[in-house]
């Protein structure tokens, strides 16, 4: 991996585990319905849009006012830039993926032609030792 790309990883690791520690400490207790709905990991299903939107907000300016202004904007930049490059690699796997078939296919033709090749030779080879044989006893 490139050392870039680790650090930048571990900024956004590092903000989103403050981040998460801030909502957690700016939420108190949870309640019972949110606990009781496992599948429903997501803050806006949880507490509705509106209020998601304010833990968000309160979270953000929690992070702006501990780490200076701009905080908060920086690490979703990053976080959006690690993402965008998560999908681009994906696809980019993907797209070599699918050429893969093509390719191997391609190499068995190559293969298979030089083996006729490789055949062609040999019998030429073996013609040309036989002609050299009689030619010494005739």
């Amino acid at each position: 991996m490139h050392p870039s790309f680790i650090h930048v990883c571990r900024q956004v690791t590092y903000t989103l585990v403050l981040s998460f520690s801030i909502l957690i400490s700016s939420l108190g207790a949870l309640p019972i319905d949110a606990i009781a709905a496992p599948n429903q990991p997501q803050l806006m299903a949880l507490f509705g849009s509106s209020r998601a939107e304010q833990l968000d907000n309160m979270a953000k300016t929690d992070i702006d006012k501990t780490f200076g202004s701009g905080t908060s904007t920086k690490a979703e930049g990053a976080v959006k830039q690690a993402q965008g490059k998560a999908q681009q690699d994906i696809q980019t796997t993907q797209s070599a993926f699918k050429k893969v078939p093509g390719k191997a296919k391609q190499d068995i033709g190559r293969t298979q032609n030089a083996i006729g090749n490789l055949e062609q030779n040999i019998e030429s080879a073996a013609e040309d030792a036989q002609d050299a044989v009689k030619e010494l006893f005739d």
